[in-house]
């Protein structure tokens, strides 16, 4: 079953763009333009809407979790290989909050 094409990796689009025919040069240098161009896209950092509410889901998770918001935003970046919060890209921002919804700290300090 294929993705909707706004969730395919980078990858996965020119790897289905490059399959099964013989390209020019041309048009190999355009796709591996636009697979440059997505790899940037990608790689944004969170927006201050989206930084915000991580923050917020952070100070939840340790308020309720009675631990500190240090050990919460170290357990998130990594998990995402990010040395900070504000610099995760914004393709994960969905991925981080439902990953604070379900992390119980219990299980990973102890």
């Amino acid at each position: 079953m294929n993705k909707p094409q706004s969730t395919k990796t980078p990858e996965e689009i020119y790897s289905e763009a490059t399959e099964g025919g013989d390209l020019a040069s041309g048009d190999l240098r355009l796709l591996t333009a636009g697979l440059t161009a997505l790899r940037k896209a990608h790689e944004r950092p969170l927006n201050n809407v989206e930084l915000q509410a991580i923050s917020g889901m952070i100070a939840y998770v340790a308020y309720t979790q009675e631990v500190n918001e240090t050990t919460v935003c170290e357990v998130l970046t990594s998990h995402f290989g990010v040395n900070e919060v504000k610099v995760l890209p914004s393709r994960l921002y969905q991925n981080a909050i439902e990953y604070l919804v379900d992390l119980k700290m219990n299980n990973v300090v102890n």
